[in-house]
């Protein structure tokens, strides 16, 4: 399936241009769309306040929308702006066809951002975002966890770089997974137009078997140029380091994962190796749960 629709949450002007970019890089070959979207926040008073009447300060509800309409019409600005400079034609996405180039659409809604982003990448065959940094806020990592674990699609974390093309080398992180499965399915258009993909597979010694053989044989079927490699530690090496060590080594253009939800997003995901691999190596990465 060809990459036609490309959805990107607009909740921060940095990480969105960023996530613009790199979702235009990708949408080029396959002229597909993008969908901008901007979630804007319901108001809560803050827990500790207290209003004697009950109900939200009225002083509280208008500082916040006006803080939620500087927001929104700062963020369409830049849409429009980076729609002008990269030749996005402006077209709703129920009325493009088969006769436009790449085309892009903004989205203005009030909802909940945890949750409502992710209900509407349901309908899309990809989302990106730019990868919660160092200053990142803890929205930021959360409406990725949303998507990651909510939506039932792919998503496309960059690094604040962007990406400059279209990946040409692509690593597979395959543990055998379920969630590698699908991330290795759902990137399937992006590695049969690599001119390198290369599978590893790090584990323990003693470990339970990976058949790395299976799913280098099904890539190929596809029409997929892929290798492999099998690695083994031994002792007190650390599987996550090896990894590491073998993606540098390589260093390719995207590095293709599964997502693991069985602890918090922070200790599983980005605590862990997608953390280091996005921080340390500024490398995109291409995870499914």
């Amino acid at each position: 399936m060809a990459l036609k629709s490309i959805f990107i949450p607009f909740f921060e002007e940095k990480a969105s241009e960023t996530a613009f970019r790199a979702a235009m890089m990708l949408a080029k070959d396959d002229k597909a769309h993008i969908s901008a979207a901007h979630m804007r926040a319901r108001p809560a008073p803050p827990a500790n306040v207290y209003f004697p009447l009950g109900g939200v300060s009225t002083e509280f509800t208008e500082n916040f929308q006006k803080a939620e309409d500087q927001l929104a019409d700062s963020l369409k600005a830049l849409f429009a702006k980076l729609c002008e400079e990269t030749g996005a034609g402006a077209v709703k996405m129920e009325e493009r066809t088969k006769d436009h180039g790449v085309t892009a659409s903004w989205t203005e809604m009030e909802g909940d951002p945890l949750s409502d982003y992710a209900r509407r990448a349901t309908a899309f065959d990809l989302s990106v975002l730019a990868a919660a940094g160092d200053d990142s806020t803890p929205m930021e990592e959360s409406i990725a966890e949303s998507l990651l674990f909510q939506s039932g699609r792919p998503v496309l974390l960059c690094p604040a770089a962007g990406i400059a093309a279209a990946p040409e080398k692509i690593v597979i992180a395959w543990n055998g997974s379920e969630e590698a499965a699908r991330a290795v399915g759902a990137s399937l258009e992006l590695l049969k137009e690599a001119k390198e993909v290369m599978v590893i597979s790090v584990r323990k010694s003693g470990a339970p078997f990976i058949n790395t053989d299976e799913i280098t044989a099904y890539l190929r079927l596809h029409g997929v140029n892929a290798a492999r490699t099998k690695i083994e530690v031994t002792g007190d090496e650390s599987v996550n380091a090896r990894l590491d060590a073998e993606i540098r080594e390589e260093k390719p253009d995207l590095l293709v994962m599964g997502a693991y939800s069985h602890s918090r997003w922070r200790q599983a995901v980005l605590g862990g190796f997608t953390r280091h691999m996005i921080h340390e190596a500024k490398l995109p990465v291409l995870m499914m749960h």
